[in-house]
């Protein structure tokens, strides 16, 4: 049965997620120490993609870093691809420039309600992961020989 919520709070998603049990061999679960309001899944389960959560009123958005924008050889044409065909090649996620430090870095995130369903969640954990393992396997930067 799906568990529905007035609204999650990042503790309350957190405590919720790690009490289901048939998690514990696909997904890890770890608190950040510097703020109530985020925390990482580790897809064991998902070629060990981190997921970055956080929780506010309105929304959870899940984040992970995919790789930084000068790895590219040509980021400008990956971004016009992305705008061209995201929808097909990366279903119910998107993808944005982000700037970490001195570097901008290519971040796939999506977003759903702070009242969603826990399974709604769980499954969006598990789109944005398999979406970036596909992504970096179709177009991120080619490992250097």
């Amino acid at each position: 049965m799906a568990q529905s919520v007035s609204q999650w709070t990042a503790s309350s998603l957190l405590d919720a997620l790690k009490a289901e049990a048939d998690l514990s061999e696909e997904m890890v679960f770890v608190a950040a120490p510097e703020t109530s309001d985020v925390f990482e899944v580790h897809m064991k389960g998902v070629g060990d993609v981190v997921l970055f959560v956080v929780v506010s009123p309105a929304q959870i958005t899940t984040t992970t870093v995919l790789w930084g924008r000068d790895e590219l050889e040509d980021p400008e044409a990956f971004e016009a691809l992305m705008l061209r065909s995201h929808r097909t090649l990366m279903p119910l996620s998107a993808l944005s420039i982000d700037k970490i430090g001195d570097r901008e870095y290519h971040e796939l995130f999506g977003t759903m309600s702070s009242t969603s369903p826990l399974p709604e969640i769980i499954e969006e954990f598990k789109v944005i992961a398999e979406n970036a393992i596909e992504l970096a396997r179709e177009l991120g930067p080619k490992a250097s020989a």
